[in-house]
């Protein structure tokens, strides 16, 4: 239910207390007693196996937990593709701290304790009906989300988990308000390992409040909806009981075949097998990249930038992207087909309410062709489904006509000249990333060659201040290009988009088309946008296939380089 550095970031160590005792008085009056009849509500429960419990601790105990937590830790940013959150360290690492500084958590260690004591651990058991759980493997931590944090959908399938849990310590002067956001959302599933693009449980989290559900592979799917408020952070501690480990009551050696597969190790599987590239019909030699005909001049001016029609200045081009394997050009469109577009987006945009930095209800944009795509453990953004109408929404159809425009003759031919390879056939689509709602995590490359992506962005931009906030990325909606992954790395996460991972980043433009050629291996995708982003980014993602590389060329490359 939160991120973690690596596969398995808990710790196993032997209780220091010397004798049990009762840690009844922790929690709230009577609730270890309830076991039995929230047994019967969580065993009926959906989308999968979860319970609310509207108080958990001790209050007075909690509140010291509370501000222990805001004097003394230290929370460290962390952001990848799938989540931003700030962080401290494991909470199993208290039993090694000194006894001073220990003295300036006591309440903490005392919670934790709580928690993994043998008494709630039973308590827990009964409840879910999960059999024993280990009291030697501790696995939590306390997050923090402050504005713009969030966490994307994922199924907590990692290692020995068998339950997770998030306690919630917010503001108890302050309740929480659901439009703010930071809500955690369970995601039924269509068929086992993939969850709908929708969740059918929100649960806003309060002050002292307490959910957990059962990790089940291919069916826990849930995320933490983005918190909206600049100064509002939501806080909490949250974690796992792990399956009893080795020496402990209930213990089995686990199978070696067969474990399921986690929600992101799946991403690293091969993602291009089930979206097949259409062929040209067309035979295209190699004089194809030395210039365009007539006829490809006139069908391309009707809609692009006369600027990238003038053999000269995509001679340019071709040179920059020779050199850089990516070239980006600004204003591809033609002043009269982009005030269309930029007039239709806006005005679709302030239609939605997505340019009030809000939290928009699930469904939002369903007009004309556009639906959401999923499913949400992989990416979501609206796309179009040309089985629908669309005289009602302009978007629908000039974006529709853009889908058809990329992937006809005439852009085939210039992208040739441009790139100086020949498209054998096309995949793409266009999309729309709603702020507060859409992304895609990162998949790899894995057709054993190189692919040309081809972007054309339109993030809404009503100014020049929006502008500047798509270019800094601290809304999102950039697309980044990341190198491959260690074998030694974690492969339950990604690297983060920073120096050492990442090979290219593009931030969201407004009327720029992208070209890069992506290497076999790289990884590459678009960061969820943010609720404070000024509106949504639509764009047209499109991938070209091309020849294979021949023992010819390979054998020319050879001797370039020596």
């Amino acid at each position: 239910m939160s991120p973690h550095t690596s596969a398995d970031n808990s710790t196993e160590h032997p209780s220091k207390r010397t004798k049990l005792e009762s840690q009844k008085d922790k929690f709230h009056q009577g609730l270890l007693e309830t076991a039995s009849s929230l047994q019967t509500a969580y065993a009926a429960s959906k989308p999968y196996l979860h319970c609310k419990i509207d108080k958990l601790v001790n209050e007075d105990l909690l509140r010291k937990v509370r501000k222990e937590i805001l004097s003394n830790l230290h929370f460290t940013l962390k952001e990848t593709d799938i989540y931003k959150v700030y962080q401290t360290g494991d909470l199993a690492n208290l039993d090694g701290l000194p006894a001073d500084e220990l003295a300036k958590l006591e309440s903490l260690f005392e919670l934790r304790n709580a928690l993994y004591s043998p008494e709630f651990r039973e308590f827990i058991s009964t409840v879910t009906g999960c059999g024993h759980l280990s009291g030697t493997k501790t696995d939590m931590s306390i997050n923090s989300y402050n504005g713009g944090c969030h966490l994307l959908n994922h199924d907590d399938v990692i290692g020995t988990r068998r339950v997770s849990y998030i306690l919630y310590l917010t503001d108890p002067e302050n309740p929480w308000d659901p439009k703010d956001g930071g809500a955690l959302e369970l995601y039924p599933v269509i068929e086992k390992g993939i969850p709908a693009t929708e969740p059918t449980v929100v649960l806003p989290p309060q002050w002292n409040q307490f959910v957990m559900f059962t990790v089940q592979p291919g069916h826990s799917f849930h995320s933490v909806e983005e918190v909206v408020p600049e100064n509002k952070p939501r806080l909490s501690i949250s974690g796992w009981f792990h399956i009893p480990q080795e020496g402990e009551l209930g213990y089995q050696a686990e199978k070696e075949e067969g474990e399921s597969k986690s929600s992101l190790e799946q991403l690293q599987m091969d993602t291009d097998s089930s979206d097949k590239f259409t062929k040209y019909e067309d035979e295209l030699d190699d004089e194809a990249t030395d210039g365009l005909s007539k006829e490809d001049l006139e069908a391309l001016a009707e809609w692009m930038n006369p600027h990238y029609l003038n053999i000269k200045m995509l001679g340019q081009i071709s040179e920059r992207f020779m050199d850089e394997s990516a070239v980006q050009c600004k204003d591809i469109i033609n002043k009269s087909l982009f005030a269309e577009l930029k007039q239709a987006t806006e005005e679709a945009d302030k239609r939605d309410g997505l340019t009030s930095r809000v939290m928009v209800p699930h469904g939002t944009g369903t007009r004309g062709q556009w639906v959401a795509h999923g499913p949400p453990h992989r990416c979501r953004y609206m796309t179009l489904d040309k089985t629908l109408k669309s005289e009602d929404d302009p978007t629908s159809k000039l974006f529709a006509d853009l889908q058809e425009k990329l992937s006809s003759e005439p852009f085939r031919r210039w992208l040739a000249v441009v790139t100086q390879m020949v498209p054998q056939g096309f995949r793409g689509e266009a999309r729309r990333f709603r702020p507060g709602h859409d992304y895609t995590l990162a998949t790899t490359n894995t057709r054993g060659q190189g692919v040309l992506d081809a972007t054309l962005t339109f993030a809404t931009t009503p100014n020049k201040k929006s502008a500047n906030v798509w270019e800094g990325g601290e809304c999102g909606g950039y697309e980044c290009y990341m190198a491959p992954h260690d074998d030694e790395e974690d492969a339950a996460i990604y690297k983060a988009a920073d120096d050492e991972g990442a090979l290219l980043t593009l931030p969201a433009g407004c009327n720029e088309l992208s070209l890069v050629l992506r290497d076999e291996d790289v990884m590459r995708f678009v960061k969820y946008v943010s609720a404070r982003a000024p509106g949504s980014r639509w764009d047209l993602s499109f991938e070209y296939d091309l020849p294979e590389e021949t023992e010819e060329n390979e054998d020319e490359e050879k001797e370039e380089d020596k």
